[in-house]
């Protein structure tokens, strides 16, 4: 009986490995504008309950120029967590006109600990960890993508 349990359970874990793996989000691009520069990231959009429950949960790499853009039906106060996420990220929590914010920077991989602003905002920028300090993204920059109402 321990067995089948342990079965069923080892098998419940590896589907949810795979469903996370293999879901397809939408594609798009956004750019990051700071005083001197514009950075251009293509990501994957994250629109409902459950493309925002499975963001970048799994993967073992994430290309410089890529990212998760986490999009919320309203404003509200939004808290992330790094639960089966292997990679650090910075977390960039944007407001309603494409505004940063907030940045957390390199998450630690699989924590369990919800983050963010107590702020309602709109949507959460995942990127590699470290990166906003290497391009020296901070708040106060603004994110370009057209849900944003601002700049």
């Amino acid at each position: 009986m321990k067995i089948l349990i342990f079965l069923f359970s080892y098998s419940f874990l590896f589907l949810a490995h795979i469903e996370a793996n293999n879901s397809e989000f939408n594609t798009g691009s956004i750019i990051v504008r700071t005083e001197n520069n514009q950075y251009l990231f293509n990501v994957e959009i994250a629109t409902s309950k459950k493309e925002r429950s499975i963001g970048l949960m799994h993967r073992k790499n994430l290309k410089q120029n890529q990212g998760m853009l986490f999009i919320y039906p309203s404003n509200q106060i939004i808290k992330m967590w790094m639960k089966n996420t292997l990679i650090p990220l910075d977390m960039i929590f944007i407001k309603e006109n494409g505004q940063i914010e907030n940045i957390i920077k390199m998450t630690i991989p699989n924590d369990l600990t919800p983050i963010g602003p107590e702020v309602e905002l709109k949507a959460v920028l995942e990127i590699n960890g470290g990166l906003t300090t290497y391009l020296k993204i901070k708040k106060g920059h603004f994110i370009i993508h057209p849900i944003f109402t601002g700049k």
